[in-house]
């Protein structure tokens, strides 16, 4: 199964692992046209980007994603990602994640520290 999901896809959600509402939280995203998020990984939070409008592409590790309305994108505990938006209006979307870990315990890198390079000039 591939990190990305369209609207076909479904059936293959099955992946996607089970939780209880309490242990989820959420945030909103909306970016404009050509913004671009530098992007980070994370250990013991896992994420599931849910898009709801307009294009956009999603790094996760080194392959990239396109995106579009009704798009999900999975992204794995200690998974490098970024997401930006590639098309004309605002890409909206949300993504949902486990907060049921002890925030202290997350390590938390940049894409430098990811990917153990200097950061670009």
């Amino acid at each position: 199964m591939t990190n990305v999901l369209h609207n076909e896809d479904f059936a293959t959600a099955r992946a996607v692992k089970q939780a209880k509402l309490k242990e989820l939280g959420y945030v909103a995203v909306c970016m404009a046209p050509g913004e671009a998020a530098p992007g980070h990984s994370h250990t013991l939070v896992e994420e599931m980007v849910i898009v709801q409008k307009g294009l956009g592409q999603m790094q996760i590790e080194n392959d990239v994603y396109d995106l579009r309305p009704g798009s999900v994108a999975i992204v794995p505990a200690g998974k490098f990602h970024a997401l930006c938006n590639i098309g004309a209006d605002n890409l909206e979307a949300i993504t949902v994640y486990n907060r049921n870990v002890d925030r202290d315990e997350v390590v938390l890198k940049s894409r430098a520290e990811h990917f153990g390079c200097a950061e670009p000039a």
